[in-house]
């Protein structure tokens, strides 16, 4: 290896090693992404409203559901209670909601927040769905507030990022009741134009809660200021002796770990201590391997002498004449073929089985049993001509080239 290689293999060394360093030692990021799973800590993680909730009420009364809906209803269909479900979207399948309609229907509460609701939802209670524009503002900070003036506290709760806010465009009054409403930030912690952005809803005997703001869930809005209290009041619709099922399926998160890898990438430190090595063993491979190379030999591949060996046996066997043998092994190799390419037994040749070999092969009647007719003729021969041996191989290709 020549210097000016050696100095190069240094020089990237240490730039690993500096930009390890760097990396290392930079403040973590804050993750925003919309977890909204019960073990996340991030800002949109539900850690802090889930365990809230266990602490508020029995342990009997609290259950975390980790299969889909269809599946879970379908093995405790006599399991009562309120079932809640919190995240960027929700989208049943049509058997799955019909479940889950059925459910409520039988006495039970559903409550949902999320952005986006499942469509089928919306139009089986008669709601539509829209989102929040300012044309004359940048900002879409939203201001959200219950509609009982009991719940709704002195001023609107402001969630202090610019976020997509959904509403309920068209409600049926006849059916629905407003419970919540939302409103972009305009510089005033008042509500002027409210969009009704939670709503409740009888179904059967039961009831159904939607609620369009699943960040009042977060762990960011619910530390924030006295925020904890919107989010307390919305659920404080949810009759606390019913007990509650939450949903750990429909999440942006996951709430388990199948990767081992998991503990080593989720740590900064052990992170980048991963990679270090990935780079050295890639290096050492590298370097290494095209020291140590050496060219493979290329070894043929034994050839098959079947053909050659079987045309050399039939060779002498034509030359000392013996045409009888010949025959027989025509015979009795015909019969094979028949067996393993037309799949028929040739136990015994009657006349269904000469039709069948016909029909297999696609050659006539006629034909066929004229070549078994030529076979019998030759076999009770002692001896058999040349010109003989010769018709019976042109009959068995002409057979074989209508297959």
């Amino acid at each position: 290896m020549s210097k000016m290689a050696k100095l190069l293999i240094v020089l990237f060394v240490i730039a690993v090693g500096v930009v390890t360093f760097l990396e290392a030692n930079e403040p973590e990021p804050i993750n925003w992404f919309p977890s909204y799973a019960k073990v996340d800590k991030i800002p949109l993680g539900t850690f802090v409203v889930y365990n809230s909730i266990k602490e508020g009420i029995d342990d009997d009364n609290l259950k975390e559901i980790n299969s889909p809906p269809y599946e879970f209803l379908f093995d405790n269909d006599t399991v009562s209670g309120t079932y809640i479900f919190v995240n960027e979207t929700i989208t049943f399948g049509e058997d799955e909601l019909y479940k889950l309609l059925a459910w409520v229907a039988r006495g039970n509460t559903l409550f949902i927040s999320s952005k986006t609701m499942e469509p089928k939802l919306l139009d089986t209670l008669k709601l539509n769905s829209d989102y929040l524009l300012s044309l004359d503002r940048m900002s879409t900070k939203p201001m959200v507030a219950l509609s009982n003036t009991s719940l709704a506290g002195k001023t609107p709760f402001l969630y202090d990022r610019d976020i997509s806010n959904s509403y309920f465009s068209a409600v049926d009054t006849c059916y629905t009741k407003a419970l919540g409403v939302a409103q972009l930030y305009n510089d005033t912690l008042k509500i002027t134009t409210p969009h009704i952005n939670y709503i409740k809803q009888g179904f059967g005997t039961g009831y159904i809660f939607l609620h369009m703001f699943p960040e009042a869930f977060g762990n960011y809005f619910m530390l924030k200021d006295q925020n904890f209290q919107y989010t307390q009041n919305v659920l404080a619709y949810i009759l606390p002796s019913e007990k509650i099922l939450w949903d750990n399926y429909y999440k942006n998160g996951k709430t388990f770990y199948t990767s081992p890898l998991y503990l080593l990438l989720n740590n900064r430190y052990l992170k980048w201590a991963y990679y270090v090595v990935l780079i050295g063993v890639v290096l050492f491979v590298l370097f290494e391997g095209k020291r140590k190379q050496r060219s493979i030999p290329i070894l043929s591949p034994l050839k098959n002498q079947t053909l050659a060996f079987t045309r050399t046996i039939s060779g002498m066997y034509f030359e000392k004449q013996k045409h009888k043998e010949i025959a027989t092994k025509q015979y009795l190799l015909f019969l094979d073929y028949v067996r393993q390419t037309l799949r028929i037994p040739t136990d015994n040749l009657d006349e269904k089985t000469l039709i069948d070999i016909a029909a297999r092969s696609n050659n006539d009647l006629r034909t066929t049993k004229a070549l078994f007719k030529y076979f019998n003729e030759l076999y009770k021969k002692q001896t058999i001509e040349k010109e003989e041996l010769m018709k019976l191989y042109h009959l068995i290709t002409n057979f074989k080239n209508r297959v």
